[in-house]
Order: C-alpha cells, then sequence, then structure tokens
C-alpha cells in the first residue's frame, strides 16, 4: 500500500440524489480518486443522476482508486452504470443494489494487467433492459475481466440477462459465456423480490434468493440529513 494522506475516510449515510440535470458529464454521486487504504463507502443511497454527453454514474472510483469498500449501497435511475471504476486495484464491493442504469449496472473502464482492480461479491443487480456487466474494449474485456464478481443476484426486468464488451453496446455475451470466463459462476438469475421495485422500496420479501446467498437486507430509513441531535462530532 502506498503511504497517503488520503486514508480511513467513511462515506455513510448520504442521500444524494438529482445530480447533473443533463448539464454535466464525467460525475458520480459519490467520486473516489487515488489509493486511501481504509477508506468505506457505505449505506449511502444515490438516485436521478443524469449527464449531458457521458459518465452519469451512481458510484464512481477513479483514476488509481484502491483498497476501498464500497458495501450497503443502493444506486439507482443513474444514466450510465450504477457502479463504475476507472484505473485501480483491490477494491471490494459488495452487498450493494444497483438498479436502473441506463447504459448498463457495472463498468470497469480500463483494467490494469495483471491487477484485480475490484471483487464484487453478495450484490444485487437490477437490469431494465441495458446490459449488467459493460466492457471495454480496447483496454479491457468481459472475457479476460480483471476484475472478480460472484454470488451475486442478477436481474432484466425487461427479461434475458446480457453484457456487452463494449462501451457502444456490440459484442454482446449471455451469462453463461461470462461463467465460461470465470465470472458469475454462482451467481443466480432471477427476480431478487423486492417490495415494491416500481416504487423503488428494495425492501427483500422473506423468498428473495439474495437472502440464500448471504445477501444482508440494506436499511435506508436514516439516510440524509441527520436530526439535530444527532449532529456534530463523535
Amino acid at each position: 500500500v502506498m503511504e497517503t494522506v488520503n486514508r480511513d475516510n467513511h462515506i455513510e449515510k448520504n442521500h444524494i440524489h438529482h445530480l447533473g440535470f443533463g448539464w454535466l458529464s464525467d460525475m458520480g454521486g459519490i467520486y473516489t480518486l487515488g489509493v486511501q487504504p481504509g477508506t468505506v463507502v457505505r449505506g449511502n443511497l444515490i438516485h436521478d443522476v443524469e449527464r449531458a454527453s457521458y459518465g452519469g454514474w451512481g458510484i464512481y472510483l477513479d483514476e488509481g482508486s484502491a483498497h476501498i469498500v464500497v458495501e450497503n449501497n443502493i444506486t439507482y435511475n443513474t444514466s450510465t452504470h450504477g457502479y463504475f471504476q476507472n484505473p485501480g486495484r483491490e477494491n471490494i464491493v459488495r452487498n450493494n443494489i444497483f438498479a436502473a442504469g441506463r447504459d448498463g449496472l457495472v463498468c470497469l473502464g480500463a483494467p490494469l494487467p495483471g491487477i484485480r482492480a475490484f471483487t464484487f461479491q453478495q450484490n444485487i443487480v437490477v437490469s431494465e433492459g441495458a446490459p449488467i456487466h459493460v466492457g471495454n474494449l480496447p483496454w479491457g474485456d468481459l472475457r479476460n475481466p480483471g476484475f472478480a464478481s460472484d454470488h451475486n443476484v442478477l436481474w432484466n426486468t425487461k427479461g434475458g440477462v446480457h453484457h456487452h464488451d463494449t462501451l457502444d453496446g456490440q459484442n454482446s455475451l449471455t451469462t453463461e459465456e461470462l461463467r465460461a470466463a470465470g465470472l458469475e459462476r454462482h451467481s443466480v438469475v432471477a427476480d431478487p423480490r423486492f417490495a415494491d421495485y416500481a416504487g423503488r422500496d428494495f425492501t427483500l420479501l422473506p423468498d428473495s434468493p439474495a437472502l440464500a446467498l448471504g445477501f444482508q437486507p440494506i436499511d435506508v430509513a436514516d439516510v440524509g440529513v441527520r436530526p439535530p441531535e444527532r449532529r456534530g462530532c463523535a
């Protein structure tokens, strides 16, 4: 791990919504940059991120982001992807819900040769017709992914979970082809069984297949501005 003063930051319980308005590009609800061991992005609710020409992401780990844990977050209604990572390494993305990304849900912008960019596990990923995983040829592709992904629930509300090898939507892959490349081998393609997906209530029903994979329910009742009695530094 590189020595850095940017470390041990906790970005937690924020309600971040209605960003960009179609005027801005290259943005995310939460943005990180560089090596920052001990940093955790946890319990945030992010939605309605609208780009101008490119880059309206939910959680955006940019250049060199490393040793960050991203967990228990919910993103939805993003104009690009729910989770996007540019060159970075050894991040952990677990127990999140990524839903309704217009261009896709999970994307690695540019993998570093021989380095695992991130481990993506026990997440719920819901498409409304877009690909789940999106590659970025010529820098990297899903057949040589540069990241690990398994034990997730994958679902397309329009039917037919699929993945793209390129940002422009070419080279579509099935989940079986993805598994042949080493991704999603123990993941399930199934309705995650939310209380009210159309109303964006992501509470899991008791028969959700995500629970069998070890997913821990996410409580967003306390996200956003804290009441006066909970403000200030502890």
